[in-house]
């Protein structure tokens, strides 16, 4: 016996748009009232490909209010985009960016003040101080 899928009601696919910015939210720490606005404001923090999916799944979310633009939608896309969305949010660690972050700016901060310091000593040899 073949079970046929349901068909995609604007329910469902509401409730993808809001899944993934809500992990939006939760992974990368971005607010936004609507997907497009979060990722609008994820940036560089998310790759083309998962723009490119989640700007499809907010035009999806928004053509299912009308009733002759919703069989515009690919139900399998809207899927699919879902689908990958989700995995790749999920596979980012907010801790782990945090202290990448974090060591990054250390990294950026300890190599100035190398720099500062060979300045300082070069000048202090160039004086003769030293």
């Amino acid at each position: 016996m073949v079970v046929k899928p349901e068909r995609m009601t604007g329910d469902s696919v509401n409730k993808y748009a809001d899944e993934v910015q809500s992990l939006i939210e939760e992974r990368l720490r971005i607010k936004g009232r609507t997907l497009e606005k979060a990722l609008a404001r994820a940036g560089r923090l998310l790759p083309k490909w998962a723009h490119r999916e989640g700007r499809y799944l907010a035009q999806a979310s928004q053509l299912m209010a009308h009733p002759k633009l919703r069989l515009m939608i690919d139900e399998a896309k809207a899927v699919k985009a879902r689908d990958l969305l989700v995995a790749h949010l999920k596979s980012i660690d907010p801790k782990e960016r945090r202290k990448t972050r974090v060591l990054g700016i250390l990294g950026v901060i300890s190599f100035n003040l190398i720099i500062v310091f060979a300045a300082l000593m070069a000048y202090l040899l160039w004086r003769g101080f030293l």
